[in-house]
């Protein structure tokens, strides 16, 4: 008891001095201790490629790494045969840090092709020490590193490669040229003369960014990157448009890691189907190019269209997935029951994929893979159509082009071609027309003549469109 008692006499008497202590004026400040010893330099590794699979960025970007280890990329070194695994051309792509280029059939490393940081995957080929072993396991596979540069060995200096470019920038190049190759000839690369200011000063705008750029396609379609600043740039829509290169199907991704197969509802529809709206859906990887290959006009655009004319008249070019269906097109009334018994088309049901079944079919002849290009082939339609020479199967696109030829010259044009060509002039257009019926038959002409297929994507709706189109101005006509 007496310990405790003398115990408690003295932390009052502590507590009362230094409470008093905390009321008087501050002292002068006593002289600079010793200087300390010098802190660390910031290295966090020895190596320039830290490989281990993202382990060193997942304190910052845990989502994306946990995201990352369901992508191919991950197993790209695991899925080569067991002989590739020591074929030099095959690691170049396979691993990470190869930062050597070397040829198919070469068994040896030239210096000479190589490139500075010299510690990934190639410096260490044939090392079997214990470092040197370890270093290949950690920079098995295509990593974080192999796309946004090496991180080491100070990660805080690191400043990451990153580019929503195809064309001079494109972080495939290395490993996909093939692909690239074949894009280069695509209507994507070429949009806006392939000049990414070009394509900026035309379609940076909000309204047209978002399907005719890489970064607003990405920006739109991506939730990940709805508040991403991707600076003003723009570039054509190219492989991270499409791909995302953090996102496996096993992580809950798409097929090919797609960003997106949402499903895609038609912007035309009258008021009272508003509860059935055309809906694409589970056509797997087809659905991607269906979220711009669409008409993009609504109800109220069209009815104006119809009545006041318009200097963009019909539907939005490229509105292959609102053909593919049978509808988003004006539709003349009193015409429903033949609209409505030629909807249905084979390929809705047949072509599993959409556009992809047709547009990028596997190639063996072009490397054993998807071809990029976006051409269709007349052998991706043999298992139905054995033996075509072209596209005009039973003479169908001949039949398409021969009605337009017919509805333009009942509209007062030389064919289909002086129709198309002249349909928007402020002289000889739309606008000029004196009566709403011509631009109601105008409206089911341009539609089909924007679809750029003369029928092949849903003859059956592309027929109904030019046969009532036909047979309503026929009527009309004194």
């Amino acid at each position: 008891m007496k310990g405790r008692r003398g115990f408690g006499v003295l932390l009052a008497v502590s507590v009362a001095l230094v409470s008093f202590g905390c009321e008087g004026d501050t002292g002068p400040q006593g002289p600079p201790g010793p200087e300390g010893p010098e802190g660390p330099s910031g290295t966090v590794s020895q190596y320039a490629y830290f490989g281990d699979f993202g382990s060193e960025c997942s304190h910052c970007h845990a989502t994306t790494i946990n995201d990352y280890v369901t992508t191919g990329h991950r197993f790209a070194y695991d899925d080569l045969e067991a002989a590739d695994q020591s074929d030099l051309y095959c690691l170049q792509c396979h691993t990470t840090g190869f930062n050597c280029t070397v040829e198919s059939g070469d068994t040896e490393i030239d210096p000479a092709n190589c490139v500075e940081p010299a510690d990934g995957y190639s410096g260490y080929i044939g090392d079997e020490t214990d470092e040197g072993v370890a270093r290949r396991a950690d920079l098995e596979g295509v990593q974080c590193e192999s796309c946004h540069g090496a991180m080491g060995p100070d990660f805080n200096v690191h400043l990451p490669e990153i580019s929503f470019s195809t064309w001079d920038n494109s972080l495939c190049a290395g490993c996909h040229d093939a692909q690239i190759t074949e894009w280069e000839t695509s209507g994507h690369a070429l949009s806006a003369g392939g000049d990414p200011e070009a394509l900026a000063d035309e379609f940076g705008r909000s309204s047209c960014n978002a399907c005719h750029t890489s970064e607003g396609f990405i920006l739109t379609y991506d939730p990940s990157y709805a508040t991403y600043d991707f600076g003003g740039h723009y570039s054509q829509i190219g492989c991270p448009t499409c791909h995302d290169p953090h996102l496996g199907e096993d992580g809950g991704g798409n097929d090919a890691q797609l960003r997106t197969e949402d499903a895609v509802t038609l912007n035309y529809y009258a008021p009272e189907d508003e509860d059935d709206v055309p809906t694409a859906e589970g056509y797997g990887p087809g659905q991607t190019c269906m979220q711009c290959h669409k008409a993009r006009r609504d109800y109220a655009n069209v009815q104006g269209q119809i009545a006041n004319g318009s200097a963009h008249f019909g539907p939005h070019h490229s509105n292959q997935l609102d053909m593919f269906l049978g509808a988003g097109s004006y539709e003349i009334p009193g015409f429903e029951a033949e609209f409505d018994a030629n909807r249905a088309h084979p390929h809705q049901t047949l072509v599993t994929e959409a556009c992809v079944t047709c547009h990028m079919a596997f190639s063996e002849d072009a490397g054993g893979h998807v071809v990029h290009n976006f051409m269709p082939s007349t052998e991706n339609c043999a298992g139905c159509h054995p033996g075509i020479p072209d596209f005009d199967v039973n003479g169908m696109q001949t039949q398409v082009e021969a009605k337009m030829d017919s509805v333009a010259v009942l509209l007062g044009y030389a064919d289909y071609h002086d129709l198309a060509d002249n349909i928007n002039d402020e002289f000889t257009g739309n606008q000029t027309w004196p009566a709403d019926w011509m631009r109601e038959v105008g409206y089911q002409f341009i539609f089909v003549y924007n679809s750029h297929d003369f029928g092949v994507h849903n003859a059956n709706y592309a027929n109904a469109l030019l046969d009532t189109a036909i047979d309503y101005a026929n009527d009309m006509l004194p």
